[in-house]
């Protein structure tokens, strides 16, 4: 059996976080339930839990400072929220998964599936390090970034983004291996989720990773060659801070 605790300061959410488990996770034993994060840390000391369900808004205290107790915890954490805003903060960084209220069985269930899959792996220090960072409104050095599609959010490694679009209220972010994820964000939203050491806004159209730059090209106006061959124009007003970022690489 998987040993599990519940943390939400809402009793209903508990409930209903229960009888989910009860009907279609059978492997999963709660053992106890707490209502903030002075009672987690008590029952994580008592009990050793497996996974950890945390709640992320609770009136005495945010979920994530559970982890400035538990540096480099044994425990997996899952975290449930009503609010889709900390999707992007805690979705895959260090937990398991995130779970938006009201809780799903399906997605319930598939995050107990990763956990079964990784759970001979241990929580290393720096992912734990990079939660706490992220929790202090850093979302712009995440290694994945959630984008809202029609079906939900797709997570994307920054590394993988070549370029992004912008289309109207909408933005096209085109990856490495050619795919293209149009997304209901605009595109001045995306810059401030993107590390600013690695990408750069050259046009109020696009933004290019500089990592995967492979010209610049001052003649016949000013233009990037991408390593695909995209090419795309650089604006006069954007070019001097352009280069100069690019020199500093």
């Amino acid at each position: 059996m998987i040993k599990v605790i519940i943390i939400d300061d809402e009793l209903k959410a508990i409930e209903s976080l229960k009888k989910t488990i009860s009907s279609y996770c059978p492997e999963l034993n709660i053992l106890a339930s707490g209502r903030n994060v002075e009672e987690a840390i008590n029952l994580i000391y008592q009990f050793n839990p497996d996974i950890v369900f945390l709640d992320i808004e609770m009136p005495n205290g945010n979920g994530f400072t559970l982890f400035e107790k538990f540096k480099n915890p044994s425990f997996s954490t899952i975290f449930t929220s009503a609010y889709e805003e900390y999707a992007i903060k805690a979705f895959r960084i260090a937990a398991i998964d995130y779970l938006n209220k009201p809780i799903d069985f399906r997605q319930l269930q598939e995050a107990v599936t990763r956990y079964k899959s990784k759970r001979t792996i241990e929580l290393k220090e720096q992912r734990l390090e990079l939660l706490i960072e992220n929790m202090k409104n850093r979302p712009s050095e995440f290694s994945k970034i959630a984008l809202p599609d029609s079906k939900g959010y797709t997570m994307v490694w920054t590394a993988d983004i070549l370029y992004c679009q912008a289309d109207s209220s909408y933005t096209i972010v085109h990856l490495i291996n050619g795919k293209k994820i149009v997304t209901s964000k605009i595109l001045k939203k995306i810059e401030e989720l993107l590390p600013h050491q690695t990408f750069y806004r050259i046009h109020k159209s696009y933004i290019v990773n500089l990592n995967l730059i492979k010209q610049y090209v001052k003649n016949d106006g000013n233009h990037v060659l991408l390593e695909n061959g995209i090419k795309l124009d650089v604006s006069d007003r954007n070019k001097k801070e352009f280069l100069e970022k690019l020199l500093q690489r």
